[in-house]
């Protein structure tokens, strides 16, 4: 998904944070690539801790489609 696609619709990827993947593509973008300071940043996984497995193949998939 590119960065427009993320804008004009951006996905709710942790419903306790609210934390959207366009939030979590911000963050990358400024080559923020740990799950930890992502989470910091924007909340993700700090609530029940259900989103993980998503964000992190969320956050595989950006990072390796970055190289």
């Amino acid at each position: 998904m590119n960065p427009t696609e993320l804008q004009s619709k951006p996905e709710v990827i942790c419903r306790c944070s609210g934390t959207t993947t366009a939030q979590i593509q911000r963050q990358i973008d400024r080559g923020v690539t740990d799950l930890d300071a992502i989470s910091q940043a924007t909340g993700v996984c700090s609530g029940c801790g259900g989103c993980e497995a998503e964000v992190l193949e969320f956050l595989a998939g950006c990072v390796s489609g970055a190289g």
